[in-house]
């Protein structure tokens, strides 16, 4: 594996992005004294499992959101007083590379460590549960950070499942009765497995309409939904799987209301779907880079100086993880002492709080595996209209 990326310390706030993926190793890690203190106005040093190369290199994005963070807050002071150094390595999207990434990472002994993305947090699994000790950041399905079992882990995304609920609920309020979960099998499997009985509390039926990521004759997907009688389709699948599925129902006649889950809240989605998703819902809990909010603007105008191609939905979820860690080091310092324990405790106690852009972190004090924690009323609901995400509630 390769090492991208080190945030180094004393960056100036005119740093130019081609700066922020250039520089030394982390070799620099904090320095801890006794019972593992980190002393005061030492460096925190976070590796990161990125996704540079392979096709699921957009999730690179999350790390050039949070390294722009993190260039911003020590260009002006630092967390209390402590620059914050990335070392980011490479796992190339895949298991392998997941594994051998935060081996690597692990090594050089960090403060914490952030793993995007399935794969490769699938991979890295078996090395992280030899470390317990360290706080783990995951940008993955909850569902999956959930079954790992691993208590040192923190989901940053949300939960496939409960956002199917999500949309099961938008639809049934419309009062829908009969649901086409089109979902993609390597990642809806759990809310296949759980709408039907979360669909039953609406007296709404399920019907399962697995899709693969490699599909691409969208015909036949049309047809199954209307041979099943489906008045809605909830979405769990790519962009391009969303836009298929809608120009074939359209084409065939039909005029379906639909919901997807917020991983498709982008421009690409709405470039790909065109007319037909017209009208569409999606469920989101990290705001659109659009919103008006200060948090938002503050994220706009130095994303846009210091790492433009991350002004994105993903860039903005990786500058809140840091805003995030940002906020859990100023609660453990506040104990007396900052520890990796102090500021996993600290970190569980963001939940129901407003940090960075989010309105409101859904973890508890015992379920961190999504930033949901399992709780629709977290989400707000955009649905498209004239080609553009509008906010129609939460």
């Amino acid at each position: 594996m390769r090492r991208l990326v080190t945030a180094r310390s004393g960056l100036v706030a005119g740093v130019l992005a081609a700066l922020l993926v250039t520089g030394a190793c982390g070799d620099s890690t904090a320095a801890t004294g006794a019972a593992g203190v980190v002393p005061e106005g030492a460096p925190i040093t976070i590796g990161v499992s990125t996704v540079a190369t392979g096709p699921l290199a957009i999730n690179d994005q999350v790390t050039k959101g949070l390294n722009a963070y993190f260039a911003y807050r020590n260009a002006n002071g630092g967390i209390d007083g402590r620059q914050v150094e990335l070392d980011v390595v490479d796992s190339g999207g895949t298991v392998a590379g997941g594994a051998t990434s935060v081996r690597q990472l692990l090594a050089s002994d960090p403060f914490g460590v952030f793993v995007l993305s399935t794969a490769p947090f699938t991979g890295a699994q078996s090395v992280l549960k030899n470390d317990p000790e360290t706080p783990v950041f995951v940008l993955a399905n909850g569902s999956l950070v959930k079954a790992a079992g691993l208590p040192n882990t923190f989901g940053m995304f949300t939960d496939y499942t409960t956002e199917s609920f999500v949309g099961i609920k938008t639809l049934a309020d419309q009062g829908r009765k009969k649901l086409a979960l089109v979902y993609d099998p390597t990642i809806g499997e759990d809310a296949a497995k759980n709408a039907p009985a979360e669909a039953a509390k609406y007296g709404v039926e399920i019907v399962d309409v697995p899709v693969p990521a490699t599909t691409t004759n969208f015909a036949p997907v049309a047809q199954s939904i209307a041979a099943a009688g489906a008045d809605g389709i909830v979405f769990q699948v790519v962009a391009q799987s969303i836009a298929g599925t809608m120009k074939a129902v359209q084409n065939s006649g039909l005029a379906l209301p639909a919901v997807s889950y917020s991983g498709q809240l982008n421009a690409t989605t709405l470039e790909l779907g065109g007319s037909a998703i017209e009208g569409m819902y999606f469920s989101a809990l990290f705001p659109l880079v659009t919103d008006p909010s200060p948090a938002v603007q503050e994220f706009d105008r130095e994303i846009a100086r210091l790492a433009p191609d991350a002004a994105t939905v993903l860039g903005i979820l990786g500058w809140n993880t840091g805003a995030m860690i940002e906020q859990a080091v100023k609660d453990a310092d506040a104990t007396g002492e900052l520890t990796q324990a102090s500021f996993m405790t600290a970190l569980r106690g963001l939940g129901g709080k407003s940090v960075g852009v989010l309105e409101k972190v859904g973890w508890t004090e015992d379920v961190v595996s999504s930033i949901d924690a399992g709780r629709t009323d977290v989400f707000s609901l955009y649905q498209v209209r004239d080609g553009q995400f509008v906010k129609v509630g939460a």
